[in-house]
């Protein structure tokens, strides 16, 4: 008799009882994130979260834009000197060396904005704050990349755009469609070739093991070499900037072509498999690096 009360009490409770609701199907993959578009989407969003970041101090972010732009003019105004007393430097003229150093100003300008990041990997190392990026899903190498921004680029650009548009209505250029394309590839190349050589150079750290680290700052002072044609640092240094850091291919050897100076300036158009094989050096590099890496201690 209990045992059929038992039985009576259940069956309402069973009798009302719902069913289980379905569960929702799961979200379709973004496509953005998937593959290359995934590094591609992730770069301009920390891209975009560091402007943010950087113009929230409206007076810093003016300051560094405006002495960005004042330190590259410098420059301008010594060749401004220079060629008021001689008429061009065995053939090239005063406004084909400022288009010259109007692209290394826009590929510095561009390097800054977007990859000032590489510039941290000491303090990275030495802070500990590489392992959360290697504990990520993420590339490290976006990461320490895109680890901040300069404002300085962008004065850097802006003043190299004026430069290049300014100089480039001043040389006695026949511009065909091959040239027209070549410039802004070459710009890339030239972006590329800059940020693969302090990349590899500021991954000197890994061995090191200084906090701050002098060796990716002779490196990048090289490039000051390429603001004017080589040739009249003498052959030496010519040599060391095509074949030992390609530097000469950011500036020298594509303004050699485009305004006809020496039949090997057709090299220029190796600037992109240049840029490509620093890219990939610089790769291996950092991740040789990542073996002598063991954290930064207690």
């Amino acid at each position: 008799m209990e045992r059929n009360r038992e039985q009576e009490t259940r069956r309402p409770s069973e009798a009302t009882a719902k069913p289980a609701a379905p569960r929702d199907p799961a979200p379709a993959p973004d496509p953005r994130l998937a593959g290359p578009g995934r590094t591609v989407y992730l770069f301009f969003r920390f891209l975009a979260q560091n402007t943010k970041i950087k113009l929230e101090y409206k007076v810093d972010s003016l300051i560094m834009f405006v002495s960005g732009a004042a330190m590259q003019a410098l420059g301008f105004m010594f060749l401004s000197v220079l060629f008021s007393r001689i008429p061009s430097i065995r053939g090239w003229t005063q406004w084909e060396i400022v288009w010259m150093l109007a692209i290394v100003f826009v590929s510095e300008g561009l390097v800054s904005f977007a990859f000032e990041g590489l510039w941290q990997m000491a303090f990275l190392v030495n802070t500990g704050d590489l392992d959360r990026m290697l504990l990520r899903p993420v590339s490290p190498i976006l990461q320490i990349l895109t680890y901040t921004m300069g404002i300085h680029g962008i004065g850097n650009m802006a003043l190299g755009v004026v430069l290049l548009v300014v100089s480039t209505s001043r040389v006695a250029v026949a511009w065909t469609v091959a040239k027209i394309l070549f410039v802004p590839v070459f710009i890339v190349s030239a972006c590329a070739i800059r940020t693969a050589v302090s990349f590899a150079a500021n991954c000197s750290t890994f061995w090191l093991k200084a906090y701050f680290n002098a060796f990716p700052l002779m490196i990048y002072q090289l490039a000051d070499f390429v603001k004017y044609p080589s040739f009249i640092f003498g052959r030496a240094v010519e040599a060391f900037v095509f074949f030992v850091i390609p530097y000469a291919f950011i500036s020298y050897v594509p303004a050699t072509w485009l305004f006809g100076k020496a039949p090997w300036g057709v090299w220029a158009w190796a600037a992109p498999a240049v840029a490509l094989w620093c890219v990939v050096l610089a790769r291996a590099v950092f991740y040789r690096g990542l073996r002598e890496y063991d954290g930064s201690g207690n």
